[in-house]
């Protein structure tokens, strides 16, 4: 490009000084006018290069900035995943030894449940053995006094209460006394009683409220009391019943079956009950 500005100056002199020829002025003038042409595409693809050099800047430097910032974003991850990572190494920690702590705990509860199960089975084996000592009990005492229909027996959950007639077992005239037919009557449980020490008795008396003509009772409790002990006396004099298994209770006028306002509900109400008790097998764990 220099070279044709120098050559252009030359050539406008030697035309004025008519020294050149038409024909190669022409041919200067047309290189001239093309080497200005390709100086002009040139300078054009020059600023066009420029342009794309910058926008290719541009670009890099957003790249640069958008890897920054990516950089930037993978750093914060794996800064997060690392504190998750040992967040969770820490909760699986705290999981293993919660879960350790109540396998122990369910093993101790296990273990405990066992052990109940275990005293209930013994109850409930010892509920049946008592159930069946109580049949069996009252089926023998059914027999000895299968003819007396005056005897009645009732069956409770841990006892026995065998009922007796107030006018047979004492004497209707002190009416604290036993009779020659009472003392009959306790002879079959007399028996029964000998061939099992092992049984525990109360002997209850009721009575009604009107008092005998006995100066030296107090009360109705002054009267069932010297009823029910002069059973047991029976019991353990003439019959030599263990006086272990024997305990008079006195209920007096307290607990009656009915009205004492007729002779009949009297009567009625003025009754002896032998309460037996089986022996209840001992259950391991109830100490």
């Amino acid at each position: 490009m220099l070279k044709t500005r120098i050559i252009f100056p030359v050539l406008l002199c030697c035309v004025a000084t008519a020294c050149v020829k038409p024909k190669v002025y022409r041919s200067e003038v047309a290189t001239r006018q093309g080497a200005e042409n390709r100086e002009k595409v040139l300078v054009k693809e020059l600023l066009d290069r420029k342009k794309e050099t910058a926008d290719l800047i541009q670009k890099v430097g957003d790249l640069n900035r958008l890897i920054g910032n990516q950089e930037e974003s993978i750093r914060s991850l794996t800064e997060e995943l690392t504190a998750r990572t040992q967040q969770m190494g820490e909760s699986s920690s705290k999981l293993a030894t919660e879960k350790s702590a109540l396998e122990k705990e369910l093993a101790a509860k296990n273990a405990t449940l066992a052990q109940r199960n275990k005293i209930l089975e013994s109850v409930r084996n010892a509920q049946t053995e008592r159930k069946k000592a109580l049949t069996d009990l009252q089926t023998a005492l059914a027999q000895s006094y299968s003819k007396q229909q005056d005897v009645t027996f009732t069956l409770a959950d841990d006892r026995l209460v065998m009922s007796l007639p107030d006018k047979i077992l004492f004497d209707p005239k002190g009416m604290t006394d036993i009779s020659a037919s009472g003392k009959a009557l306790l002879s079959p449980l007399a028996q029964i009683l000998s061939s099992t020490p092992e049984l525990d008795i109360d002997v209850l008396s009721h009575t009604d409220n009107m008092l005998p003509k006995d100066k030296s009772l107090q009360d109705t409790w002054d009267w069932s009391l010297r009823r029910a002990t002069n059973v047991v006396r029976m019991l353990i004099l003439d019959f030599n019943v263990n006086a272990n298994q024997l305990t008079p209770v006195a209920k007096g006028e307290y607990y009656p079956l009915t009205s004492n306002a007729t002779p009949e509900g009297r009567q009625k109400n003025r009754r002896t009950e032998i309460v037996l008790y089986p022996v209840v097998p001992a259950i391991p764990g109830l100490d």
